[in-house]
């Protein structure tokens, strides 16, 4: 294609058609299979905080480590489109495609229509951004309502004097504190950057970070968030159930650009290459941000936008644990606004160069498309339980459960999943050091509220396997596939009937007589 051809194409795709068609490609990744994995806890949990009143929602939302917004615009995204699994990840995925609209549209008005493009092209094909626009979670949410702060600030910088731009950006960094505590992270980048830029020519103060009107902003916005701030204060004490996130490395910050870009962390690669990614975006950042004449220099802003995040999590994760790459994706939305505008301003004089990092862009994401959508592919970001069904062995139950029956779970972290699929029977949960409120609750902080599934039941926990009442004939049992009754002593009078195995998961079915043994159990004494 000859120069002529190439400029009518972008001026093409740079128009509405090319808008509809890049959407359109998000749309088809971000809705393709919604359904595919089991709907796992974090997921189920958000179903069920959800499900309750405002009021005791919030209350739910204060015992555990996030804020509530995401949750009330769950649950009335839940009213109007029901609760199937297609249906409540839908909404993430719709806003995973907003998202894509507003990152075209930012980019537009920092750099010009050719970068829009191709930041619009590569983030709807960036795995990351993908992944967490099919979760039933607050990521796709928080996403948004930072890019469109991003959007707001962008033209009050252009514009100091027009306070409605402000006015937006105090509102939506309030509502994005509502949804997830790491935009403050974004909050800071933004902080950073106006220290160093410069208001346009006849504006006073000349640094923006000292302009009152963005000191007002920021104030009217940590008054939108005050009324939550107490209990923001006491949720900073749930720390005790952060052992399952791995603490930071000096390969964090490279491998999270790997996760970004394959959703595989890139440890197992050579260290030239595990750290030349994270050099390589390092590198575009200088490029950027050197070739930026421009006053306002919003490349400094993109490449404030993708580090401060990740390093202020590593710098906390040094003493507390925090640094989780779905908790961080808010940074990664600013990685193809960057690539893009580099490729734009290297196609002037570098053409080559500016082929090779738009073809190592594109084939790092098709890599990691690759892994989100094939199962037998391996995958580091948090997405085993795509291979678990714990929805066919609450089938199963559905389809054999009986009058008498009871449902025990002794995999608790698949409790909220199963509890979701279940029709009929409910789930209890095999917790003997619980009736006190012991530390030893499977469930955490959650045992002592029973909270969100069974608020104010008391029965909701079995102490004992072998003191059920007198009218349960049968159980079902559900554990860990590899567990093998560790530590656990069953009642000798059960006898087993079925198991099913599903991935990591088994179900067994138990029935209770006097006159039959267990497999393996001991003869039961003599009255």
């Amino acid at each position: 294609m000859n120069k002529t051809g190439a400029r009518f194409s972008l001026q093409w795709l740079s128009g509405l058609r090319g808008w509809i068609l890049i959407l359109a490609c998000a749309a088809g990744l971000r809705f393709y299979r919604l359904d595919r994995a089991v709907l796992w806890f974090d997921e189920a949990f958000s179903l069920a905080i959800s499900e309750h009143s405002p009021r005791v929602l919030f209350e739910v939302c204060a015992a555990d480590v996030h804020p509530p917004l995401y949750y009330l615009v769950l649950k009335g995204w839940v009213w109007l489109f029901g609760d199937g699994v297609e249906a409540i990840r839908s909404l993430s995925a719709l806003m995973g495609v907003v998202i894509v609209g507003l990152v075209i549209w930012l980019t537009t008005i920092i750099a010009n229509r050719r970068a829009a493009v191709l930041a619009g092209f590569l983030l709807a094909l960036l795995p990351i951004a993908v992944r967490y626009s099919q979760e039933v979670r607050m990521y796709a949410l928080v996403g948004l309502l930072m890019t469109g702060a991003a959007i707001a600030l962008v033209y009050w910088v252009k514009q100091p004097l027009k306070h409605r731009y402000l006015a937006a950006y105090a509102v939506l960094i309030a509502a994005a504190l509502y949804t997830h505590y790491f935009a403050f992270t974004v909050i800071c980048a933004h902080w950073l950057y106006l220290m160093i830029v410069r208001a346009p020519a006849g504006t006073s103060p000349r640094r923006l970070a000292l302009h009152p009107a963005w000191w007002v902003a920021n104030l009217a916005a940590a008054v939108m968030f005050l009324p939550w701030l107490p209990t923001f204060i006491r949720q900073l004490g749930n720390t005790g159930n952060l052992g399952w996130i791995t603490p930071v490395t000096a390969h964090s910050i490279p491998s999270l650009f790997w996760q970004y870009l394959t959703l595989v962390d890139g440890t197992q690669l050579h260290s030239v290459l595990l750290w030349g990614l994270a050099a390589a975006v390092f590198a575009l950042c200088i490029f950027c941000v050197a070739s930026d004449h421009r006053s306002a220099r919003f490349c400094a802003l993109l490449g404030l936008w993708i580090w401060v995040p990740p390093v202020l999590a590593f710098a906390v994760s040094l003493s507390l644990p925090i640094f989780i790459p779905r908790y961080l994706m808010i940074s990664a939305l600013a990685l193809p606004i960057l690539v893009a505008v580099a490729v734009d301003r290297l196609m002037r004089d570098h053409r080559r160069i500016a082929a090779l990092i738009l073809i190592l862009a594109l084939g790092l994401e098709a890599t990691g498309l690759r892994n989100l959508y094939d199962p037998q592919r391996p995958i580091d970001i948090e997405i085993l339980h795509r291979n678990e069904r714990i929805d066919v062995i609450a089938d199963y139950i559905n389809s054999h459960v009986r009058i008498g029956d009871q449902v025990i779970l002794l995999n608790n972290f698949w409790y909220s999943s199963l509890a979701y699929y279940l029709e009929e029977a409910r789930a209890l949960v095999y917790a003997p050091t619980v009736a006190a409120g012991g530390e030893d609750c499977p469930l955490g902080r959650y045992c002592r509220i029973k909270a969100p599934y069974e608020s104010g039941r008391d029965d909701f926990y079995v102490a004992t396997l072998d003191g059920l009442p007198a009218d349960i004939r049968r159980i079902w049992l559900v554990d860990g596939s590899h567990d093998s009754d560790v530590g656990l002593t069953l009642p000798c009078r059960w006898q087993l009937l079925d198991t099913l195995v599903t991935g990591d998961n088994r179900l067994r079915l138990f029935e209770i007589n006097a006159g039959q043994l267990t497999s393996g159990a001991k003869p039961c004494p003599a009255p």
